[in-house]
């Protein structure tokens, strides 16, 4: 009988945790959203491009919004105001060992179906660093992996901003 209670217990505990999300539902008419590309006024031509594809990337991965081209309840739209890549550490022999990229956009998250500004940020600024030598404790061994995790973090400042404001 002992079990059996405990079975149930477990199975009740077990189910109950199957309708949990750590998502907010701030803005639930929110289905689809359409990322638009953003104006690239750094001197880096082709990060436009990589910061649209990651980002609907990053969209697609998360699964909360579909992404969509017409008719989306929500956009994404912003200008890419800067791109940087500045020495960040030196070793013991003077040598460059770190470069911190630093990306600041402008960032537009906007309800369609309330004509309403969700979010908006001027100078959004994410950083990264990344290693160029073997004594570097960065993260990232390359230029390219430190952009895509600055695009990574641009995504998830964005969603924690709009979709999980508690």
């Amino acid at each position: 009988m002992v079990k059996l209670f405990i079975r149930l217990a477990l199975l009740c505990v077990v189910l109950s945790g199957c309708s949990y999300s750590v998502y907010s539902n701030a803005y639930p008419h929110l289905k689809k959203v359409a990322v638009r590309a953003f104006e690239n006024r750094s001197a880096d031509y082709d990060l436009g491009d990589k910061l649209l594809n990651g980002l609907s990337q990053e969209f697609a991965n998360d699964g909360r919004l579909k992404l969509v081209t017409q008719q989306p309840d929500c956009t994404l739209e912003g200008s890419i105001n800067s791109f940087e890549e500045n020495i960040y550490s030196y070793d013991a022999a003077n040598n460059v060992q770190d470069y911190q990229l630093r990306l600041v956009c402008s960032v537009t998250f906007t309800d369609l179906i309330n004509n309403q500004v969700i979010w908006e940020n001027k100078a959004l600024q994410v950083t990264c660093n990344y290693a160029v030598s073997e004594g570097s404790t960065a993260q990232f061994s390359s230029k390219e992996e430190a952009t895509d995790e600055l695009i990574s973090l641009l995504f998830k400042a964005i969603i924690q901003n709009t979709l999980e404001t508690w």
